[in-house]
């Protein structure tokens, strides 16, 4: 069994003849069914009525299949408030489908997918990371099922959301925003999550245990609060509580502290993007950097690419009911640059992104238009803006694929040999695990691609002292040669390093060893893990 990187949706829209296809350019597209989600049946059939001219509902509406106990008779909206907020499905390994509310159930989904008020995610043998406007996270372990009942923006500016977690383990990070308001619920207890709390809950078999790491959470349940705090549990089964001064160790626990490591090393806003969401940072500062353009101003650009790539050479359009079509790009780092800021194609760098702007949510065709703000010198040639994709008509499918050229992946070519391919974009690049990118994309882009020995181990190896489940998280590809130890020896037979698809090589391949490529990038190193 193989873990990928969330781009099955992808490559299946690639490589399935019964699945819609449109250029991007063109939108043409065709009505044929959909067989991305093998696991529900009720995504058989793609929906080819009119998007309804619907708001997004305030509360919940219940939905079939769907214990009643999950969907929330009150969810916490209030007069005045807005629910255009979308936040991102920032990481995928695995097996996972979201129900967008299109008519054909679960879907299987892919990074950097928009989730709004009403939607579920649903994990199988899969792993999710959901990315909140201020670098706030939701995880979701293998097996679980989590419903966003509310996503909210208050007459205060406030933003409030609650989470239904109606099975499974999820972690939950805030980030210190005050004023913002986090609920998270297991059928009727409630838990009200301070800023800068880091917990774990777990529900199953009538059994709701809530962990507090760090920070503080309140939780309700019937005519009782509790308050709990730093290295504090309470375990719910029906009318007994049960509160101890210690939290139990589990399996996903290294997974979720590499989870944060990383967005605590990447997260620092760059000066050019400061103010409004910063949801994205983390991964825009690892794939990529911003670039001195002289003339042109500063622009980002993404490692791994050549003159030959455009932003959007390859992705999805997603169906949601209400809005239409919104582009959802495959890049790991492909959520700010398509939600605000313009794209543009600067002589003698090639494509580059510059902030700025309004945020757009689920309408973010207009994010790809504009010119460089940058002033010219006398002499020298002004940018191109990127041409904004034309979105497909209604009614040509829940999920349309938009490729104008093959997709490039770098990707394991074999056992403990990992290949840079130029054009990829950092497509298929697991994040963070094989160190910085910058002498890496310097290396691809003059031979066409590049080697690097890896290994494959599970999150921070060594980190767990015990794990009642004995599982680590997904196994991931770290570079260099493994350390031989009984969890790297025994570790699962599956990979989150490697995805499949075609894959381009511009020009000979070159070795890096593994001390070349595993050195730090921008941004402090830090640690908001278990203490």
């Amino acid at each position: 069994m193989r873990i990928g990187f969330g781009y099955g949706v992808f490559l299946a829209m690639t490589f399935s003849a019964g699945v819609v296809a449109a250029g991007a350019q063109s939108g043409a597209a065709g009505e044929q069914s959909n067989p991305l989600d093998r696991d529900s049946a009720s995504t058989a059939q793609v929906a080819t009525a009119d998007v309804p001219a619907a708001q997004v509902p305030a509360a919940v509406t219940p939905t079939a299949g769907v214990p009643a106990a999950s969907v929330p008779v009150d969810n916490g909206a209030r007069p005045g408030d807005s629910h255009v907020r979308i936040v991102r499905l920032s990481d995928v390994k695995g097996t996972l489908s979201l129900d967008r509310k299109t008519g054909n159930g679960f879907e299987q989904t892919m990074p950097n997918m928009p989730i709004v008020q009403g939607q579920r995610l649903r994990t199988a043998d899969g792993y999710a990371e959901v990315e909140f406007e201020d670098n706030s996270t939701l995880r979701v372990t293998p097996n679980s099922l989590v419903e966003f009942p509310l996503l909210a923006l208050r007459s205060s500016g406030a933003k409030a959301s609650t989470i239904q977690v109606v099975r499974g383990m999820v972690y939950v990070n805030l980030e210190g925003t005050k004023g913002n308001e986090f609920v998270v619920r297991a059928g009727d207890e409630t838990m009200t999550v301070s800023p800068s709390t880091h917990m774990r809950m777990t529900v199953e078999d009538g059994k709701t245990v809530v962990s507090v790491f760090n920070g503080s959470v309140e939780v309700k349940h019937g005519s009782e609060t509790t308050l709990l705090t730093k290295k504090e549990s309470l375990t719910l089964r029906g009318e007994q509580v049960a509160i101890a001064k210690k939290i139990e160790e589990e399996g996903y626990d290294a997974w979720d502290k590499e989870a944060n490591d990383y967005h605590a090393r990447y997260s620092q806003a760059n000066a050019m993007v400061a103010g409004g969401a910063t949801y994205g940072l983390s991964d825009l500062n690892y794939y990529g950097n911003f670039i001195n353009g002289g003339a042109f101003g500063s622009f980002w650009q993404p490692y791994l690419v050549g003159a030959g790539w455009n932003p959007y050479c390859n992705g999805v359009w997603a169906q949601y009911p209400g809005v239409g079509y919104s582009w959802v790009s495959p890049y790991p780092w492909g959520w700010l640059p398509y939600h605000t800021g313009t794209w543009s194609f600067f002589p003698g760098y090639g494509w580059g992104w510059q902030p700025g702007g309004a945020f757009n949510g689920l309408n973010n065709v207009a994010s790809g238009g504009g010119v460089a703000s940058g002033l010219v010198g006398t002499g020298v040639h002004s940018p191109v803006r990127a041409a904004s994709p034309q979105a497909p008509t209604v009614g040509a499918g829940s999920l349309v694929l938009a490729n104008n050229m093959p997709m490039v992946f770098s990707k394991e070519e074999k056992p403990g040999n990992f290949v840079f391919q130029k054009n990829s974009a950092g497509l298929g690049v697991p994040r963070g695990s094989l160190g910085s990118l910058n002498k890496i994309s310097t290396h691809v882009e003059q031979h066409g691609s590049a080697n690097m020995q890896v290994y494959a181990a599970p999150p921070s190896a060594g980190f767990m002292t015990s794990s009642r489940s004995g599982n680590g998280g997904p196994v991931t590809l770290r570079a260099g040669a493994p350390i031989q130890s009984e969890s790297t020896s025994n570790a699962p037979a599956f990979r989150s390093g490697s995805s499949g698809g075609s894959s381009v090589s511009s020009g000979a391949s070159h070795s890096l060893g593994a001390s070349s490529a595993s050195g730090g990038s921008s941004g402090s190193s830090g640690s908001s893990g278990h203490k």
